[in-house]
């Protein structure tokens, strides 16, 4: 790329390379307001023809310099068409400046999916582009996808709650023949039933399920809470092993004082 200085008014917006489903008109009140402040924002980035030079990225910026009534603009640009623009578009603030609502994305998606160029690549090569996940890419593409993925979650976390629900039934059973008069308990008459507590299970992996769909609408925090999950893993591995430590240290004791006893007896006999 290359840095020059142009009329903002050589600066077109209208080739579509916006991927957002609207424009934050509060942050470019707030652009403009620093940039009359004094405040260095990174340049605009263009795509040159040859005429016209297309943005690709910097909407907000570009539009803080228009309102405060700025006759140029500094841009990085690189030659090419205005296709070029708009793939470049594509992935633009996925990593970078005001990041993209799920909104945003699904729309990106969307647009992405109608170029004729674009029509016939995979799910993954979409979500490259786009810098989204595949499974994103698939429920836009098929609706009838996200409905089965939802379904497939759904009958699964029903499952599981049955199977843990069997369990727990199960083991209650074995509880009452080991004690037939177990100890009164605080909870009597008071206790959950198995409906209720089938109720909340469902209710938790319906939390779950909307804390995954979030996660995949947002590629960092799928990725932040991939590395949660491993170092929590870490953690418990960390704590069994310091629980086992801990019994081994108390059985060493014990063993101690029992052979401290022995040969305390030994020499009282002596």
């Amino acid at each position: 790329m290359t840095k020059r200085t142009v009329r903002l008014d050589q600066v077109r917006i209208d080739g579509g390379t916006q991927f957002r489903k609207e424009i934050n008109q509060d942050k470019v009140v707030e652009y403009a307001e620093r940039m009359e402040e004094g405040d260095v924002f990174p340049i605009v980035s263009v795509v040159f023809d040859g005429s016209t030079y297309w943005l690709w990225d910097g909407f907000h910026r570009y539009l803080a310099h228009k309102k405060n009534k700025m006759a140029q603009i500094e841009v990085d640009y690189t030659p090419g068409t205005v296709e070029d623009a708009q793939d470049l578009a594509i992935g633009a603030n996925s990593d970078h400046g005001l990041g993209l609502s799920k909104v945003d994305k699904r729309y990106k998606v969307e647009v992405t999916l109608s170029m004729e160029r674009h029509k016939g690549k995979s799910n993954k090569e979409i979500a490259r582009l786009c810098k989204v996940s595949d499974k994103l890419v698939a429920s836009v593409r098929d609706p009838k996808a996200k409905a089965k993925q939802a379904q497939n979650v759904k009958r699964h976390y029903e499952k599981k709650a049955q199977d843990e629900g069997s369990a727990i039934e199960s083991h209650s059973d074995t509880a009452i023949e080991s004690h037939p008069e177990p100890k009164p308990s605080i909870l009597d008459g008071n206790e959950p039933s198995a409906e209720e507590l089938m109720a909340n299970e469902l209710t938790m992996q319906a939390d779950l399920q909307q804390v995954n769909q979030f996660l995949e609408a947002d590629d960092k925090m799928a990725e932040l809470y991939a590395d949660n999950k491993r170092l929590n893993h870490l953690l418990a591995q960390k704590e069994a092993r310091i629980a086992s430590i801990m019994r081994e240290k108390s059985e060493c004791i014990k063993l101690c004082q029992k052979l401290q006893k022995e040969n305390d007896k030994l020499k009282g006999k002596k």
